[in-house]
């Protein structure tokens, strides 16, 4: 996200072996607030990859890019995903209903964020 560039990859790997990945792209709405998203294979759920590349991810944003707000979306039916949001100190934010047209049907959306002050709190 340095250098011109507005988003920032992150790939899990196993044993070199590429098994997910976490990004963080910028929004338009205000330079300080980002998106961050991620994709494992399902084999690798519950062994703890995915949050601490989350959690290093968002530490980064933070300390480094010196972020105030970092949101996630997601599919409301994704309760791995809205699992993972909660447990590296994302905040659910709102629930929209039929909000996105995804494979032939309407689907709601989680929202998530974290602001920087959130991760000083206990």
């Amino acid at each position: 996200m340095d250098g011109g560039t507005n988003t920032l990859a992150l790939v899990i790997e196993r044993e070199r072996t590429p098994i997910g990945d976490v990004l963080l792209w910028r929004t338009e709405m205000h330079p300080r607030i980002a998106e961050v998203g991620w994709v494992l294979d399902p084999a690798h759920a519950g062994q703890g990859f995915a949050r601490e590349a989350v959690a290093e991810v968002l530490r980064v944003a933070f300390e480094h890019y010196g972020l105030h707000r970092v949101v996630a979306q997601m599919d409301a039916r994704n309760t791995a995903s809205a699992r993972l949001a909660t447990a590296v100190g994302m905040r659910r934010e709102a629930h929209m209903r039929q909000d996105w047209w995804n494979k032939g049907e309407w689907t709601d959306t989680l929202v998530f964020g974290m602001l920087a002050e959130d991760r000083d709190a206990p």
